[in-house]
């Protein structure tokens, strides 16, 4: 729980223009992409790694805000018909994602299942997956059956794909796999420096409702500033 001066601290460091942000750290998945990864959490109790949040997703002028759900968030921008949507998220050591096409020149051209063409994303780095639980808990309960399976969620690699395009179309899918790909040793370190996901989202999508709505007008042309956290 946060305290007054923490708080006041926080919105005052927010007001400062100098004030360094984390970089963005969240994987935004397009129709196809395989991602391989290890969690960082083990679906124990008090997993400093796993954490559920809540997002409000709309339109400000032409572009897509995403705003934080939280006690000390200004959400008075937020259109009276938009729900929060209920995520949760997870610290991983991202090995690879497999796309459908080529967006990059420095993904490199694999054979797929049944000799498709795909394209390796070699990340290596710790990323941050954010998925809606799914109608009926749907993408949640298959990240359950995976630490069911092993006991905890950081026993070996985990593939999410995603499936078609849109926040209606769009399906999920985690399974376990049999590889057995580690997070290399010089990396360990790192994992101590990580903010906690709460501190992260507040810090990325805690905006009050003018910073908001400056971020609708005026967001850089990046993929993850055009749209929203299906």
């Amino acid at each position: 729980m946060s305290g007054i001066t923490r708080i006041q601290q926080g919105r005052e460091d927010s007001k400062r223009p100098d004030v360094a942000f984390t970089p963005g750290k969240e994987i935004w998945f397009r129709d196809g992409d395989q991602v391989f990864l290890s969690s960082l959490a083990t679906g124990a109790d008090n997993d400093n790694f796993l954490e559920e949040i809540y997002l409000y997703t709309f339109r400000a002028g032409n572009k897509f805000v995403n705003l934080l759900k939280d006690e000390r968030v200004d959400t008075s921008i937020v259109p009276d018909d938009v729900r929060a949507s209920h995520k949760f998220a997870i610290w991983a050591y991202v090995h690879t994602i497999m796309h459908q096409e080529k967006r990059n020149d420095d993904w490199v051209e694999v054979d797929g299942p049944a000799g498709k063409k795909m394209f390796r994303e070699d990340v290596n780095d710790f990323r941050i997956i954010a998925l809606t639980f799914g109608r009926s808990d749907y993408i949640w309960n298959q990240l359950v059956e995976v630490y069911s399976d092993w006991g905890a969620l950081n026993k070996g690699v985990i593939r999410i794909k995603r499936t078609g395009q849109g926040m209606y179309e769009t399906s999920y899918s985690i399974t376990a796999t049999p590889k057995n790909d580690e997070i290399p040793a010089e990396k360990q370190s790192e994992i101590a420096e990580l903010p906690p996901l709460l501190d992260y989202f507040y810090e990325r999508y805690g905006n009050s409702a003018d910073a908001a709505m400056d971020i609708a007008k005026n967001a850089a042309t990046s993929d993850d500033s055009e749209q929203p956290l299906f």
